[in-house]
């Protein structure tokens, strides 16, 4: 879709790169022509599976790094390992991420926090170590944080990731203000109904019911989402800064 030398020379880490949307993402932007770090904490098996596509194709300038976004200590070493291997960072992609559906009701303060810690605490983490390491190099960079129609409208269970999701939103907003001096531009990507693994888990799923409720009239996958990253992370998109893209098939348009 893109050309291959399209972030030519350009070091991309992202976090949860090794499954779903992450492994698409991690892919397209292989692909057109950036290093890759591909971070990941319980996953190393997917990671290992993404790398070993990629170097079927050609592409040899990875890094696997396990790191749980939770802790500020892992967030740090996965970039003093990107800075050792690559010497810098010019885009970040902040996809990890939980959804554990509970009713408001049965939910625990620990599930509560970990929901939060993972998608919210870990994008402040990993952006602001990125930021420092772009402003320090200079010449600008790249964010994009994963956000979800979630984040624009509630359905039953999900009090804990809608608000990690919304806070998100915002938090795009502030970075995007604060660092645009820096010629750092950070935006959303935000899908709807992606079939990632865990939609296996889900009981009541079924990906024709689904998408006839999706104005798209289909589930989408993660290559819907990697392309909207990578034009994210590209030059076109310079004077793009503090949106929300919303990858889903239509779905808000219809709420």
């Amino acid at each position: 879709m893109f050309r291959a030398d399209l972030l030519a020379g350009k070091v991309a880490v992202v976090t949860g790169g090794g499954t779903g949307i992450g492994a698409g993402i991690s892919e397209e932007l292989a692909r057109a022509g950036a290093a890759v770090v591909i971070s990941y904490n319980s996953n190393s098996a997917g990671a290992e599976a993404v790398a070993t596509r990629l170097r079927a194709e050609g592409h040899d300038d990875l890094l696997l790094h396990r790191c749980d976004v939770r802790e500020q200590g892992e967030v740090e070493g996965l970039f003093d390992a990107t800075i050792e291997r690559f010497g810098r960072v010019d885009c970040l992609i902040n996809n990890s991420g939980i959804t554990e559906p509970r009713p408001l009701l049965e939910m625990t303060a620990e599930e509560w926090d970990t929901t939060l810690n993972v998608n919210l605490r870990g994008a402040f983490f990993c952006t602001q170590r990125a930021a420092r390491e772009m402003i320090q190099r200079g010449g600008g960079g790249k964010v994009v944080n994963l956000g979800s129609v979630h984040g624009f409208g509630s359905s039953p269970n999900h009090a804990h990731y809608e608000a990690s999701k919304g806070g998100i939103n915002l938090f795009t907003k502030a970075c995007a203000v604060e660092l645009a001096p820096h010629d750092i531009q950070v935006n959303v990507v935000a899908p709807g109904a992606i079939e990632v693994e865990r939609y296996a888990r889900i009981e009541d799923y079924d990906r024709e019911a689904w998408g006839q409720g999706i104005p798209a009239g289909r589930v989408g996958v993660p290559a819907d989402v990697g392309p909207i990253a990578v034009f994210l992370c590209s030059p076109g998109a310079s004077y793009i800064t503090g949106q929300i893209v919303w990858v889903d098939g239509g779905l808000t348009s219809k709420l």
